[in-house]
């Protein structure tokens, strides 16, 4: 498979640390064309910065996930409007809200809006985590209704419905790989236009099932694209090249 479009990996992780450096040389020798270098505190805004100015197939997005809210500066927004006017920045995120742990409902709330107010201001997409907030994270979007992508998309199928009704994109990994997490991830494949998927690892997270516990990177996809292929009845390579121009016109990147 070639043409491969991650949309959404974190090789700014320490789990990769330096590591990260001789994953991403090759990346394009296993047909990976382009990544989304997802950002997740302010902490590692230098790192994400870093790794999209070296390779000319890597673009960023800047934003603090709700995990990492209780950190996050009182000055944060003036640093990410400063990081986003870097020409590989093409969007804020990943924002959202995490019900999962016990961080703040309150204060991932007001942050995830400022930082949608502060994507609306610069007229970029966003890029959303939704862990078990469902409804919270679709009135926000619908408050909203701002261009982008529901990363590792978990939703039921009304929720789907909402998320594609306001135009944006949702984006399978390697989560529909694993057995106990297939069924309703597999529905949504089922249900979402080919023109609105997009491909993902969040690596170093959700590797592949046949990959064991392994450190995701990108040139795992093509386990996610044969799932995905299989549903949608067409070829992997059809579907890789859908997937790329999708992240192209999410993005903004020229193709």
């Amino acid at each position: 498979m070639r043409n491969i479009f991650d949309s959404h990996a974190h090789y700014e992780d320490a789990i990769f640390g330096e590591d990260c450096w001789p994953v991403l040389d090759g990346l394009q020798r296993q047909g990976v064309s382009r990544v989304l270098n997802c950002c997740s505190d302010m902490g590692v805004v230098p790192r994400v910065l870093e790794i999209a100015r070296r390779y000319d197939f890597v673009w960023a997005s800047v934003g603090v996930h709700p995990h990492w809210t209780p950190e996050t500066p009182a000055d944060y927004l003036d640093g990410l409007r400063r990081a986003a006017q870097d020409p590989k920045v093409v969007a804020i995120g990943e924002i959202g809200l995490d019900y999962f742990w016990d961080d703040p409902k309150d204060l991932q709330m007001r942050i995830f809006c400022e930082q949608m107010e502060l994507a609306r201001e610069l007229g970029l997409p966003v890029i959303i985590h939704d862990r078990d907030a469902h409804q919270d994270t679709y009135q926000v979007l619908e408050r909203y209704r701002l261009p982008g992508v529901v990363h590792r998309f978990s939703g039921d199928l009304d929720g789907l419905r909402r998320v594609l009704d306001l135009g944006m994109y949702v984006s399978f990994g390697g989560d529909i790989t694993h057995p106990q997490y297939r069924d309703m991830p597999l529905k949504a494949i089922e249900h979402t236009p080919l023109e609105r998927i997009l491909l993902e690892t969040d690596a170093p997270y959700a590797t592949p099932y046949a990959q064991g516990q392994r450190r995701c990177d990108s040139s795992m996809l093509p386990e996610v694209v044969e799932v995905i292929a299989d549903i949608k009845k067409i070829s992997c390579q059809e579907l890789c090249d859908i997937t790329y121009q999708n992240a192209c016109r999410a993005y903004h990147i020229p193709e």
